[in-house]
């Protein structure tokens, strides 16, 4: 028997809400609860502004995601601002740090990837690198195309040149040096944090210019359209979400994120796969409840 939750007074004031797409918008298997489609186009249609804010780079953000329905993108894990059909915020490494980085990946064996507003440039072996990581789980999920391809390799140019002066973030799979020796090695030049995509390993990581992240971008978006901050909502499961939980209002993790996530947020929601996104808007007054969309559940 589930208890019913306790929704919040629905606010008038028009809320900008920014979520997370790996463990929030979409799970593991990268499916789409029918909730979350409803979720965003009720909120939408209640007048409130709705952003994608993903460590993914612009143009790995599947079609199916984007259908939903979106009046802004984070990317690059803070990187890039998309508003208005056209790119708002735009900061990147410089080429001196982008190709200190390029260099001790290469000496080191390491396959990484470099992301740009939108455009992903993956190193020579990073694209069969993938695909062994994948090979176990394609089955059951919505990564094969009909032409055999994986979606989420579709998006990597591994002919292109990785050195360029528009990069905004750059990942690495798990590799023979740890991320702790990583870390080290750029230690005041980047942030280093544990990739938030699984299936790249244990040991896989997000190359993050310094002081750059979700939270930073999330204060851009409310500087371009004169919204204050305290009106925001921040809905994410992982640790490149911290800053995002931290800068909101109100900040949401999924029932699915780590305790270590969970410790930032103002709220915790139901899992990814339990309705998570639609009963957060539920309780905070974006939409209202509604048995034939999802049963009310208890929050932990």
């Amino acid at each position: 028997m589930t208890a019913s939750i306790e929704q919040e007074d629905p606010q008038l004031t028009r809320r900008i809400v920014f979520l997370d797409i790996d463990g929030t918008l979409i799970d593991e298997r990268e499916h789409i609860q029918p909730s979350t489609v409803e979720a965003v186009a009720r909120a939408r249609d209640a007048g409130h502004l709705l952003f994608i804010c993903t460590g993914r780079s612009r143009s790995e953000i599947y079609p199916q995601i984007l259908d939903l329905g979106f009046d802004g993108i984070v990317s690059a894990g803070g990187s890039f601002v998309w508003l208005d059909g056209k790119t708002r915020v735009s900061q990147t490494m410089s080429v001196e740090d982008a190709a200190f980085a390029i260099d001790f990946f290469t000496g080191a064996g390491i396959d990484f990837y470099v992301q740009s507003d939108a455009a992903v440039v993956a190193s020579p072996g990073f694209r069969a690198h993938l695909r062994q990581l994948l090979a176990s789980e394609v089955a059951d999920s919505n990564r094969v195309e009909s032409d055999g391809e994986l979606q989420f390799e579709k998006f990597f140019d591994d002919g292109g040149e990785v050195l360029r002066d528009d990069i905004g973030k750059m990942c690495f799979p798990s590799a023979d040096t740890s991320i702790a020796e990583i870390r080290a090695a750029f230690a005041g030049r980047f942030d280093v944090i544990n990739a938030t995509v699984p299936v790249l390993g244990p040991q896989s990581g997000e190359l993050l210019q310094l002081g750059v992240n979700k939270g930073s971008a999330i204060l851009e978006v409310c500087r371009i359209q004169d919204l204050d901050p305290a009106n925001t909502i921040g809905i994410g499961d992982s640790i490149n979400d911290v800053e995002m939980l931290q800068v909101t209002g109100i900040g949401i993790a999924m029932g699915n994120a780590p305790d270590s996530i969970k410790a930032h947020a103002d709220q915790v929601t139901t899992g990814v796969d339990d309705n998570g996104v639609w009963n957060a808007f539920v309780r905070n007054g974006l939409i209202t409840a509604d048995a034939s969309v999802a049963p009310t559940a208890a929050y932990a």
